[in-house]
């Protein structure tokens, strides 16, 4: 817990500019993507240590502080970025791999409540755009683009885009 702490400190510190303890005293005061990763990290460690009850009132209160509903059994890596976190909804079996990027109203979950057990594995570097739906037991690769509204229910490979236009596109990332 300390050590993916201390790596969102770390990823945090590289994005302001504000000189070192102000930084951290502003985020976990006032930006509640910041506050919902350091949350979850609390309650995510009570709920891997057995610890009964507090793993889940922990996530229920961030539920309540922040809009953000993550399940204390998620896993997720070091550097996830919650930008305007308001109903973000992470079940709790889900994996999110490290340096994740997720903008308002993404879901990330299984398909019914009978299917808890089929969550998605995010990888590395994924951006999921406003209103992204990603559902069920599915492997969405590393440096994948998921776009704003793009509803994802299929694996998607490394180094790809999804786009939500008239359907679902699935395209290799261009290096510009």
């Amino acid at each position: 817990m300390l050590d993916n702490l201390r790596e969102d400190t770390r990823r945090l510190r590289e994005i302001k500019t504000k000189a070192f303890p102000w930084y951290v005293i502003e985020s976990l005061l006032f930006e509640t993507g910041y506050q919902a990763v350091v949350l979850h990290r609390i309650a995510h460690w009570f709920k891997s240590h057995g610890i009964p009850v507090l793993g889940p009132l922990v996530a229920r209160l961030n539920q309540f502080y922040t809009g953000v509903d993550i399940g204390p059994g998620a896993e997720i890596g070091p550097g996830l970025r919650i930008a305007h976190g308001t109903g973000i909804v992470i079940g709790g079996y889900a994996k999110i791999g490290r340096n994740a990027l997720l903008l308002h109203q993404v879901t990330v979950g299984a398909p019914s409540p009978e299917r808890v057990a089929k969550m998605p594995v995010i990888g590395d570097n994924v951006f999921l755009g406003a209103g992204a739906k990603v559902i069920g037991g599915i492997r969405v690769g590393d440096n994948v683009f998921i776009g704003v509204n793009a509803i994802v229910a299929q694996n998607i490979p490394d180094n790809s885009r999804v786009l939500c236009t008239s359907g679902i596109e699935i395209s290799p990332l261009k290096t510009v």
